[in-house]
């Protein structure tokens, strides 16, 4: 007989005995007699039995699935906190299907109602905030909704969070620090909450020097085509900042590109600086100064934080949790030059030989981090 054609009941006729105690020994029951335990299993290993997960959602009422929704599967920081989500609810015993949603309503709610008709016992909501009604508590019923990469509006939301706001002008204030005198700043879309909280700190920055810097804003997508749009507008209107921060990565690396299609190096005539620190940016080839996310962190913390929501009882669950995970900043190439950076990366390395200060690459005073 063939494994994918063997049912719960041809078990229980081999072994003798009812399907419903074949369904307590395939779910560790305790209520079997050893004897018997042995012997049905014996009989799943002989016959190659595997219990359909689908039917044994409905009897047990768990699906061991969780889901994460995420606007844009293509934009790299995503597949980055997938895989720590992944990881972290596959040790909790629990898989995970990604949706990708595009930020559009309709198909977020195509998703949702897919994933709730399959019993899904959780939501990890990572889109950037358009779609967030699809995923309320009058869309998703009883399921616990954990945010990740924003806040929310809604008051009794869950979420794990960077601190954009700090983000931003931890950015700033290196930009400044390096005696630039004009920032500009891409944005992503206009909904889309982490950018205007990473501008927002970047212009409290710019207000405390009471007009000394001045601030351009360009506003399009979380894509490169907008960081590099953005620049060839500073061009054609003559106003090309000393310094362009992208609210993420992603759109700082294709300003990037756009400076240098322009004949324009970066640091020396633009430095350049983004939020989230994927792994292309430490290349050495691109070397983006950037805020780091503690991505691997927010992936586990939205795990644990989803799995308390889902043990815990209804009047509990109205209890949000709430993390903000501490912005740090990585200095690279591409705003302090190749040369200065070797040569701050030898000095933390000299203060290490004679005292305890962190060498380059370890976490320090004022959340700062020097990268080769």
């Amino acid at each position: 007989m063939k494994a994918r054609g063997v049912k719960i009941q041809d078990v229980a006729r081999e072994a003798g005995v009812s399907v419903s105690t074949v369904s307590r020994v395939v779910r560790g029951h305790s209520d079997v007699s050893d004897e018997t335990r042995e012997r049905v299993q014996a009989v799943v290993g002989r016959l190659g039995y595997r219990p359909s997960p689908l039917a044994r959602a409905l009897v047990s009422g768990r699906s061991q699935l969780l889901a994460l929704l995420v606007s844009d599967i293509t934009n790299p920081w995503y597949p980055e906190l997938a895989r720590s989500i992944e990881v972290h609810a596959g040790r909790a015993g629990y898989g995970l299907v990604i949706c990708n949603t595009d930020d559009d309503p309709q198909i977020t709610r195509r998703h949702v109602q897919r994933l709730l008709d399959h019993g899904i016992e959780g939501i990890v909501h990572a889109s950037v905030g358009l779609d967030a009604l699809e995923v309320s508590p009058e869309a998703v019923g009883d399921t616990p909704v954990v945010f990740v990469n924003r806040r929310p509006a809604a008051a009794g939301a869950s979420y794990v969070v960077t601190d954009n706001v700090a983000g931003g002008r931890l950015l700033a204030a290196h930009l400044i620090a390096l005696g630039h005198t004009t920032i500009g700043f891409v944005s992503g879309p206009a909904y889309a909450a982490t950018g205007q909280e990473r501008l927002r700190g970047v212009q409290e920055i710019v207000a405390e020097r009471r007009g000394q810097i001045g601030i351009l804003v360009e506003q399009g997508e979380s894509s490169k085509a907008s960081g590099a749009a953005a620049v060839r507008t500073w061009l054609e209107r003559s106003t090309l900042p000393t310094a362009i921060i992208g609210s993420n990565d992603t759109i700082a690396l294709g300003a990037m590109e756009a400076l240098v299609e322009a004949g324009l190096h970066v640091p020396e005539d633009v430095a350049v600086a983004g939020f989230d620190d994927i792994s292309s940016s430490s290349s050495s080839l691109i070397s983006l100064t950037c805020i780091r996310q503690q991505t691997e962190k927010m992936g586990e913390h939205a795990v644990t934080a989803l799995l308390r929501l889902m043990r815990a009882g209804l009047r509990t669950r109205r209890r949000p949790i709430r993390e903000v995970l501490r912005a740090e900043l990585v200095i690279r190439a591409s705003t302090v030059g190749r040369t200065r950076l070797a040569r701050d990366v030898h000095k933390a390395e000299a203060m290490q030989s004679d005292s305890s200060a962190p060498v380059a690459g370890d976490r320090v005073v004022g959340r700062l981090r020097v990268s080769t």
